[in-house]
């Protein structure tokens, strides 16, 4: 796709300055991080915004590039994912392997969490925890990309999936839409089912629309703020890119998305440029803890889930 973000990062320079100045990473003159993250950045640029699997079959798996053979591989991954328990690991999901139910019993009690945070924040881990103890599904779109053939050997296949995964999660274009096709999220709310969703919060408006639609299905709407400095947050995502060998743009975590979670929190707790928030509780973590600790609780109200973490 498109690099959008302002901060140039396409040569071993400039990045071993970001590194070292910015973010102060300890091993910013390696080299081959350095070389893998200059191939991250042009890889992403090799994508325009038309190339989506969405709606795309230029970089489409052959065997799912046509419409009907596509509409099949989605059916059976909203399946998957309604029906399979979660892995311990996301990185172990994939096609066949893995769902988004919860390792415990589903309950159906119409509440909804919404867990915000940068990349690399342990959001997910947190999302798994209130997940597991709430018997939640979760949706988040990451779990669906893993199951798209194309995210996989491809340091920018999760950029190729973004919309495509989203969709899958949340809904398609009702007109596009084969009979009896549903999102996992169409799948839930049937049902009433409890569930987590994981974003990144970067704009307060967006996070309370959500909040909005899922009063409108009868939810009772929670919010959670996993709190972490983003430039610990962009460390933690150079060292996941270095285990796992996904990329995701450095400036987008440290200039693109900063501090907007932190904000998008206190703008829709304190009720500030918004007509109406619909969420019945708050609470504020910060994963700025050792390896293996619970994350600290800075605030709650009543009825937060956070209290899990006590």
């Amino acid at each position: 796709m498109t690099h959008p973000y302002s901060r140039k990062l396409d040569n071993l320079d400039l990045i071993e300055g970001f590194l070292r100045d910015v973010v102060r990473y300890e091993d910013y003159d390696d080299n081959n991080l350095l070389t893998k993250i200059k191939s991250g950045e042009a890889e992403l640029k090799n994508y325009d915004n038309n190339s989506s699997t969405l709606n795309s079959t230029t970089h489409r798996s052959r065997k799912y590039k046509e419409a009907n053979s596509r509409w099949k591989l989605r059916a059976q991954i909203v399946n998957e994912l309604y029906t399979l328990k979660r892995e311990d690991d996301d990185d172990k999901i994939e096609l066949l392997i893995g769902g988004a139910l919860p390792n415990g019993i589903l309950q159906s009690e119409k509440q909804a969490y919404i867990v915000i945070g940068l990349p690399a924040s342990g959001k997910s881990n947190i999302s798994n925890q209130i997940a597991d103890h709430f018997g939640a599904v979760i949706l988040d779109s990451d779990f669906a990309k893993r199951k798209l053939p194309e995210f996989k050997d491809n340091p920018a296949g999760a950029s190729l999936v973004h919309e495509e995964s989203d969709k899958l999660i949340f809904g398609f274009d009702p007109a596009t839409l084969p009979d009896g096709f549903l999102s996992l999220f169409e799948c839930c709310s049937e049902n009433g089912d409890n569930i987590v969703i994981p974003k990144i919060g970067h704009n307060h408006r967006s996070i309370n629309k959500l909040a909005t639609s899922l009063e409108r299905f009868g939810y009772q709407v929670h919010l959670i703020l996993v709190s972490l400095d983003r430039r610990l947050a962009t460390k933690r995502a150079i060292n996941r890119f270095k285990e796992t060998g996904r990329y995701v743009p450095l400036s987008l975590i440290f200039d693109g998305y900063g501090n907007d979670p932190i904000l998008t929190f206190y703008r829709l707790k304190d009720g500030i440029l918004i007509d109406k928030q619909e969420f019945i509780s708050f609470g504020k973590i910060s994963t700025d803890v050792p390896k293996g600790q619970k994350p600290k609780i800075i605030y709650k109200t009543d009825n937060s889930p956070v209290t899990i973490f006590e």
